[in-house]
């Protein structure tokens, strides 16, 4: 709706000849959210006792493990593209990826630091879930209004129906306009808060053993990502086995699967030691 939050106009500058500067929407809530989710989890990671350095190493190498994965996945999708023009890959600079992938390669970054440093995993992984689930949310806020990730045509008459009408928005992610499209970003923004709420309840309530709070959060997202991917309309994330499945669909199952599996574990952990 609004991909261009400041517009500083064009200026003249060394180096870099004409240059069309302004501030984008998504960028700053990007920026914000992850802002935000930081100093909530090094807070609560604060209160459990754990050296500063060491948190703030976590977070900073899973949030650029993150931006790597999330750009990465983006070239693997499109890797054809990538491929014939590869000059093209420094422009995956000004796109946020694919948030699955970042998800992904941000967990694994984080369960390694924390195993090399030895801080309690799974502990941590709690403590993240909530924060992280919040980001996202955020997160889509902004893919609202830069117009990506925009949802499958609606019913003109329906009340839920949006139009994007900003020609930056379409040329920067190809977005139809004065089309009625399903609204995708934000019904993605309502579950990510909602189950920020439900993994902040779980966190006060110190759910047993450690990462049951974490695997939660992985099987709930899983779920309603994977839902709410079928009335998603942008066709460049990838779709496969006929286009039955996009490659979030795919990785959202993965991740309900293990995340079942775990919670199973837990369970039948908490029943032995109750015996």
């Amino acid at each position: 709706m609004f991909p261009t939050l400041i517009d500083f106009g064009t200026w003249n500058l060394p180096f870099f000849g004409e240059t069309h500067l302004f501030l984008p929407t998504y960028g700053v809530l990007f920026a914000g959210a992850v802002l935000l989710a930081w100093w909530w989890f090094t807070r609560r990671a604060r209160s459990s006792g754990l050296p500063d350095e060491q948190i703030f190493n976590l977070v900073f190498y899973t949030l650029l493990g993150g931006i790597l994965g999330a750009k990465l996945l983006l070239i693997v999708i499109d890797w054809r593209f990538y491929l014939a023009q590869p000059f093209e890959i420094v422009g995956t600079l000004r796109s946020a990826g694919v948030l699955m992938g970042g998800v992904t390669c941000g967990a694994l970054v984080f369960a390694w630091y924390a195993r090399r440093c030895r801080l309690p995993l799974w502990h941590l992984a709690d403590a993240m879930a909530a924060p992280l689930a919040l980001a996202q949310g955020i997160g889509r806020l902004g893919c609202f209004a830069a117009g990506c990730c925009w949802g499958r045509p609606a019913d003109p008459h329906s009340p839920l129906a949006v139009v994007f009408t900003n020609p930056l928005a379409a040329e920067q992610t190809g977005v139809s306009l004065n089309v009625p499209l399903f609204p995708v970003q934000l019904v993605q923004f309502a579950h990510d808060v909602l189950l920020a709420g439900v993994l902040t309840v779980c966190w006060r309530r110190r759910l047993r053993p450690d990462g049951t709070t974490f695997w939660i959060y992985v099987l709930v997202y899983s779920l309603g990502r994977g839902v709410i991917e079928l009335w998603r309309g942008d066709r460049q994330r990838g779709l496969h086995f006929g286009d039955l499945l996009s490659t979030s669909q795919i990785i959202a199952l993965a991740g309900f699967v293990a995340a079942a599996l775990m919670l199973a574990r837990g369970c039948v952990a908490r029943a032995r030691a109750a015996e």
